[in-house]
């Protein structure tokens, strides 16, 4: 799937997934890595297919939650996915909910940066932001980069989010998890992201003094 990209009066801005890659502590990738070669598995390879699982679940959960057409996948992790995804669905909309978007690309003028938020409900008078994951667990980077939608979608759209839902599917395993994130906790992480969004930049400009010098 190629990458989206993010633009502001014509002039390109990093995704919230480029800037927080820039800071990713790596060692679970090293080891997952390692792990693969010993088995005589390639990296990349692995890679990819754990990213096309993770795009394909994100466009049939959005078909799903439309309405729309859609067809039980063939491929096993996959399907098992999807089957999480809609046991967790059916019973989180027996209550009477508004889809207000779905996967919607937007921009952040203020700190100039770029996403693609998963999807925005209206459910009780509340806003509620949802993420679907297929990772093997739920990190740091998953609450910041939703804190980064919810303050996107405050300046580009004018609603106020009161709660984010992170529903993980895993490609292993029965069971699927979700979890909440209250607006303070949203604050908290938000803040910790105008850190790293100084720093990105920061960091670029190093980068290139590094390399001017190579010269």
């Amino acid at each position: 799937m190629a990458h989206t990209i993010y633009k502001i009066s014509g002039i390109k801005v990093p995704s919230v997934t480029t800037i927080l890659g820039r800071f990713k502590n790596s060692t679970g990738l090293i080891i997952w890595s390692n792990g693969l070669g010993l088995k005589g598995l390639k990296y990349h390879e692995q890679l990819k297919i754990a990213g096309d699982i993770g795009t394909s679940l994100h466009q049939l959960a959005e078909l799903y939650v439309t309405e729309q057409h859609y067809e039980m996948p063939g491929e096993e992790v996959l399907a098992s996915c999807f089957k999480k995804f809609i046991s967790w669905w059916e019973e989180f909309s027996k209550e009477e909910l508004e889809i207000v978007f779905t996967e919607k690309g937007m921009c952040c003028k203020e700190f100039n940066f770029g996403g693609t938020p998963d999807l925005l409900i209206k459910k009780n008078n509340e806003y509620i932001l949802i993420d679907f994951k297929t990772s093997k667990d739920i990190y740091p980077d998953n609450i910041i980069q939703a804190s980064c939608y919810r303050h996107m979608i405050k300046e580009q759209e004018g609603i106020e989010i009161n709660k984010f839902i992170l529903a993980r599917f895993p490609k292993e395993g029965a069971s699927f998890e979700i979890r909440e994130f209250n607006k303070e906790q949203l604050d908290q992480a938000f803040e910790y992201f105008k850190t790293l969004r100084t720093a990105f930049d920061q960091d670029k400009e190093i980068t290139k003094l590094i390399k001017e010098k190579k010269k």
